[in-house]
């Protein structure tokens, strides 16, 4: 369990920000798919205390910074696509979900496994993964989960957010400070 939050270990790694991308100062969307999503708003639940961030619940609504809709010609069959979001151009999986990494996962190798896992499971693959058009695949590689075959995107292992349970949510953003979305071309992006 300490190796999905111990903040001590994530000081060492200094994540790169996306070129030119700042957080949104947009209001959030009224579009009622995006309020009507059962999402728990990690800032409200101590998420930033709990790095594995909030359990997902059926009691809670977050409003998320706008939609994440994969660009280009990118294919439901991507594995990994680019998808606009609040944060700016973010990967997204094959169901549109936001992919982060995990400051703890040093050296490139996964150590979000078992509780961890659950609540953010990792990106799997079967075999040659697909890419959305308007991705370098240059930038990923497959790196040993637990669980099978996990993508990777440069040095980070990519994971989903249990509390992401819909395209344009971000709730996984800075929890525990050690989860950060990614950009397409593999850097972190805070904020």
């Amino acid at each position: 369990l300490a190796a999905c939050g111990d903040d001590d270990a994530a000081t060492s790694t200094e994540p790169t920000s996306a070129a030119g991308q700042s957080p949104a100062t947009d209001a959030p969307s009224t579009d009622p798919q995006s309020t009507d999503a059962p999402t728990t708003d990690a800032s409200s639940t101590g998420a930033a205390d709990d790095p594995y961030g909030p359990a997902p619940t059926e009691t809670t609504t977050a409003v998320t910074g706008g939609e994440t809709t994969p660009s280009g010609d990118a294919s439901a069959d991507a594995d990994v696509a680019m998808g606009e979001s609040g944060l700016g151009p973010v990967l997204v999986n094959g169901e549109g979900l936001t992919l982060y990494a995990f400051m703890n996962d040093t050296e490139g190798e996964p150590t979000c496994v078992d509780d961890c896992a659950g609540t953010w499971p990792p990106a799997l693959v079967d075999g040659e993964p697909n890419f959305g058009d308007d991705l370098d695949a240059s930038v990923f590689t497959v790196v040993e989960h637990p669980e099978g075959s996990q993508l990777k995107a440069g040095d980070w292992p990519l994971y989903t957010f249990a509390s992401d349970t819909a395209p344009g949510d971000v709730n996984g953003q800075g929890v525990g400070d050690v989860w950060l979305a990614v950009a397409p071309d593999g850097s972190l992006i805070e904020g």
